[in-house]
């Protein structure tokens, strides 16, 4: 994911995650410990400022990822949740481009900001939000789940 701050470590034994796992991850070669991983339990907040037809992608994509990672997502952010990811979105024009700007903030048990991730995906077309494909949203949830999984496997206590 452009711009993201994908911290190195992991357990050396297992290979990097990919990004559409299958594919090798662009963003980092960090090893990642799924097991480590898959010790928390994720709640994913709604996403704010991108309307739910271009937001659906994105959320069955998470939703074949955390199934095929074995990720246990918490019913409820307040007491469930070992870490929460809450989603920001908005998209500029210019030039017969649009471009898809993101951030996620991961926040523990308490509301704190722990890292962030945040990237950028630009796409033909000048019409906004009509202008972004369900692929593209597709491979923001894939970059956004393995740049969360690298960090969790790397920071998580």
């Amino acid at each position: 994911m452009a711009g993201c701050t994908s911290p190195t470590g992991g357990n050396a034994n297992l290979a990097p995650l990919t990004s559409d796992f299958g594919q090798p991850a662009q963003t980092s070669k960090a090893p990642v410990n799924m097991s480590k991983v898959r010790n928390y339990k994720l709640f994913i907040a709604p996403i704010i400022g991108a309307p739910l037809e271009v937001v659906t992608p994105l959320s069955l994509r998470f939703d074949s990822i955390v199934k095929t990672q074995s990720i246990t997502l918490a019913a409820n952010m307040e007491t469930d949740a070992d870490y929460i990811l809450k989603g920001y979105f908005s998209n500029l024009t210019e030039n017969n481009q649009t471009t898809v700007l993101y951030v996620w903030d991961v926040m523990d048990k308490q509301g704190n900001r722990v890292h962030r991730l945040q990237g950028q995906e630009k796409v033909s077309g000048k019409n906004g939000w009509a202008a972004v494909p369900a692929t593209v949203m597709s491979k923001i949830a894939d970059d956004t789940m393995a740049d969360y999984f690298r960090w969790v496997s790397a920071n998580a206590q």
